[in-house]
């Protein structure tokens, strides 16, 4: 006789905005999709102890601006009485997504519609719960390699065999008490950028195809993707020398989603669930050092400098709203130098989620590289032990400590789309490992 235990609910809400109206998730593209490749979805597992709730939420979007967490669980809290730490909210950060953050110039509508159909889906997940058995294992799938290469000079953009990568496929598998699964979600550190900026039409990318090959195996299973600490990693298909990237169509999607898939049935048939006693959720708010910040005349520099290339580009016809988000950091930048208020440091939600013994989510807001990752799943030592990037917001690159040795903070400029006056440091790495070891001691 089986002791008793949590109970659990899934459900699942398409959340794919009607073609032609609305602008892309990729400020590369700022132009409306003309098809869908796949159906995107939100998809929430909720558990109960009978005194603690906790949602997990992945959805099929290029990531999670604060505005947009506190919305959704807002309406959730409503909804359910279920409290909005206890959420998280997991974004796949697909590049072929619409638009959700500010610089892709999202549609007000659609947010609002999309906070509301997240929420609902906690609601009928958390109406329709069951007792249930959980498991957690992990595989392997080689599909994937760094995205930076060093050089004599810095780093460069290109695929390095050389660099860390976690290929781990870590699966947790929810069964109703007969065995039958209920839920399947999948963790995998990588990209969703298979199909690059020409692409215009919607699509989760390869995690698509993880979701949609596991559902077509087990028939009624729900199941749910979380990506990794991928922000320096990629799906590998390169040229024929190996030396670039390619980006490419729905069918290496499809082919790499299937390769992961495969790994996670094959993880998900030898997981003996079993029954769970608890869940626990807790959140910290931590100071994430940035890098030296830049001197006023540094920047003023760059400000001209970007004035005349704005002037350039606009004189001939060309786009030149990048650059005109970069004038914009320059000139909020230069301000706060000036008066002494530059951030040294950005304060950023973790999370914990316990689900018994053996299992832990830790959630991280930003694009988090691997070697981060790989160092705090050591630190949380659990068979179960789960990082997930691109969750509860949404601030940017998150380097390792080699990542700022080798140059990568000097040569990366997209925190010029951010409202920071400089990348985040590699002293992340400390700061994000100790957070992990904190909350998972309380938990």
């Amino acid at each position: 006789m089986l002791s008793k235990s949590i109970s659990a609910g899934v459900a699942r809400v398409n959340i794919t905005p009607s073609v032609g109206f609305d602008n892309m998730g990729d400020y590369l593209r700022l132009k409306p999709a003309i098809g869908v490749g796949n159906e995107l979805y939100a998809k929430t597992l909720v558990f109960d102890d009978g005194e603690n709730r906790i949602a997990i939420v992945t959805a099929d979007i290029i990531g999670f601006p604060e505005d947009l967490v506190n919305d959704i669980r807002g309406r959730i809290e409503q909804l359910t009485g279920i409290k909005g730490r206890n959420v998280l909210l997991s974004a796949s950060h697909t590049h072929s997504s619409p638009a959700v953050t500010s610089k892709d110039k999202p549609s007000r509508e659609y947010l609002v519609e999309l906070a509301k159909k997240i929420a609902g889906a906690v609601y009928m997940a958390d109406q329709n719960k069951q007792e249930v058995l959980v498991g957690a294992g992990v595989g392997e799938a080689k599909v994937s390699i760094n995205r930076w290469q060093r050089t004599p000079t810095g780093v460069r953009w290109g695929p390095n065999p050389d660099a860390p990568v976690d290929h781990s496929v870590g699966v947790l598998r929810v069964d109703k008490l007969n065995g039958e699964p209920l839920a399947i979600l999948v963790n995998y550190a990588c990209h969703p950028s298979i199909m690059g900026a020409d692409n215009l039409l919607y699509s989760g990318d390869y995690t698509s195809y993880v979701q949609s090959v596991i559902e077509k195996v087990y028939n009624g299973v729900t199941a749910l993707f979380s990506t990794g600490a991928g922000g320096d990693v990629k799906i590998a298909v390169l040229t024929e020398d190996g030396s670039q990237f390619r980006y490419t169509n729905l069918e290496d999607c499809r082919r790499y989603g299937t390769i992961i898939a495969a790994e996670a049935i094959k993880v998900a048939e030898s997981i003996k669930t079993k029954p769970v006693k608890r869940v626990s959720a807790r959140t910290k708010r931590v100071d994430l050092p940035l890098v030296s910040l830049p001197s006023p005349e540094d920047v003023e520099a760059e400000l001209s400098r970007i004035k005349k290339q704005v002037a350039e580009l606009e004189a001939q016809g060309k786009d030149a709203y990048v650059k005109r988000l970069h004038l914009e950091w320059a000139q909020r930048t230069l301000t706060a130098l000036r008066n002494k208020t530059a951030p040294t440091s950005i304060p950023a939600e973790v999370q914990m989620l316990r689900i018994g013994e053996e299992i832990a989510f830790f959630a991280v807001p930003g694009e988090l590289f691997v070697e981060v990752g790989l160092k705090i799943k050591e630190a949380m030592g659990l068979p179960g032990s789960f990082v997930v990037a691109y969750a509860n917001g949404y601030i940017g690159y998150l380097p390792s400590k080699r990542a700022e040795e080798w140059g990568w903070c000097a040569h990366d400029d997209s925190y010029k789309l951010s409202t920071r006056p400089a990348n985040f440091s590699g002293r992340i790495e400390d700061v994000l490992v100790a957070a992990a070891k904190e909350l998972l001691s309380e938990s």
